[in-house]
């Protein structure tokens, strides 16, 4: 089992979920500076050479969310749960998170390192207030719920709280303060503490994304 990225935090997800799940795999760095997500051999993994991609078995898999809940399939779900309404709990917490809390997470990340360090821009202000309204409506939900549970899902880490912490990982780069919300930031450092997340790390310049 090979997984294949550069530094992203949807590589975190599934570095991440990997290292939860104590699976053997082998992590391949691409080169961005050497245009190694765009040669033909990596586009046959990816056809818009985009990364995270799985490589098992001579099959390759993208979309990181995809590729989380593949990898726990292979674990007999652990991570996600063989309970259907269970499972689905988990999955509304992905897509909420994704969906809602993250797209914010990612625009503030974009307009505030992506956008100004790499191609130079300014960081267009009215973006920004957008995703600070939006994240004042969503955030007190993931808050309130991590204030009745230890995870996202429940008692339990699950693939919810693998996903949705790549995103929230991003604010320490940025200048989204969480502050106002304790649990969410009680859950995020609880995670960071875990093993898999120093392990996932190590596959990443200076064991850490942002350098």
């Amino acid at each position: 089992m090979k997984i294949y990225g550069f530094p992203t935090f949807n590589l975190t997800k599934v570095l991440l979920t990997a290292e939860e799940l104590g699976l053997d795999y082998k992590y391949v760095a691409l080169d961005v500076t050497k245009g190694e997500h765009k040669t033909p051999e990596h586009l046959k993994r990816h056809p818009l050479g985009k990364v995270p991609v799985l490589e098992d078995n001579g099959t390759y898999l993208y979309e990181s969310a995809a590729i989380c809940r593949y990898l726990s399939r292979t674990c007999g779900s652990r991570l996600y749960s063989g309970d259907a309404m269970a499972k689905a709990k988990i999955d509304q917490w992905i897509d909420f998170g994704s969906l809602h809390i993250g797209r914010w997470l990612t625009t503030y990340f974009y307009e505030e390192i992506v956008k100004t360090k790499f191609f130079g821009g300014l960081v267009d202000q009215a973006q920004l207030a957008e995703a600070q309204e939006c994240l004042a409506l969503h955030l007190p939900l993931a808050e309130a719920q991590l204030g009745q549970t230890n995870f996202l899902a429940g008692n339990e880490i699950t693939l919810a709280d693998t996903i949705i912490f790549a995103y929230v990982h991003t604010h320490e780069v940025t200048s989204v303060n969480l502050d106002a919300y304790p649990n969410i930031l009680r859950w995020y450092s609880a995670l960071k503490q875990r093993p898999a997340f120093a392990a996932a790390m190590q596959h990443f310049p200076g064991n850490n994304i942002f350098h």
